[in-house]
């Protein structure tokens, strides 16, 4: 892309990312840790904000429902640690819908990779993820920038994060749940966000793609390993 052009298009990005505001959080979630943030973005387009997880330093995995169709998309992120809003940090050159998802399926593969202008800076890092098979039981942790609540109208700034277990696994998505009595689910902005496995080391198993009253819907990774290595490296990852 010409430069002038492409200078033109990061300030257009930059200023849909002000105004679209930064996101909110998980229902019934913590404030995620310096870890979790490291590997953590948003996803801004024309309609609203997504969450996203760090697969190399241009490459970020997300929701296909949050960016199919969809122009100008803009990744931002934490870069500070702490409680700190989210800045914007790069535009997206290309976006790659899993060739299998479709819109009105709801068990379809939900999951989208994106191609970044500009490298994210050094505070990030790639997830590692694991082809690992879910199961019911697994307790896990997720990660968003979605609503505190349905009748939440504020436009917040924290990444959250809050430990969930698999109640059903069925046509490879996972159905999580709260661990104790609070009320935990995934909210409106929560789309994209990572999943793990947290035993030793973070390891992403799952993206975030919706959820119900009280569960959260998640596409498990382990079927769609081989696809996001093969886009990858096809959009020059290493």
């Amino acid at each position: 892309m010409h430069k002038s052009l492409f200078a033109k298009v990061w300030i257009v990005s930059t200023l849909l990312f002000a105004w679209c505001g930064p996101a909110a959080a998980l229902v019934g979630a913590d404030v995620a840790d310096r870890a979790v943030q490291r590997y953590t973005v948003v996803v801004t387009s024309a309609k609203g904000k997504c969450s996203g997880v760090v697969l190399a330093q241009d490459i970020v995995l997300t929701a296909a429902h949050c960016v199919q169709g969809f122009s100008n998309l803009q990744v931002g992120g934490n870069s500070g640690g702490g409680s700190l809003p989210p800045t914007a940090l790069s535009p997206v050159n290309e976006a790659v819908v899993h060739p299998l998802y479709k819109p009105k399926d709801s068990g379809s593969p939900d999951l989208a990779i994106l191609k970044l202008a500009m490298p994210l800076p050094g505070p990030f890092i790639p997830a590692v993820i694991n082809p690992k098979s879910l199961t019911e039981g697994d307790d896990l942790i997720a990660a968003g920038y979605g609503q505190t609540s349905a009748n939440d109208k504020s436009v917040g700034t924290v990444l959250r994060m809050v430990l969930m277990r698999v109640s059903q696994t069925t046509r490879n998505w996972v159905m999580l749940v709260r661990t104790g009595d609070d009320e935990t689910k995934g909210g409106h902005g929560d789309s994209g966000g990572p999943v793990f496995a947290y035993r030793g080391m973070h390891s992403l198993v799952a993206v975030i793609v919706g959820g119900t009253d009280n569960k959260t819907m998640a596409v498990a990774l382990s079927a769609h390993y081989g696809w996001i290595r093969e886009t990858m490296e096809k959009l020059g990852a290493p």
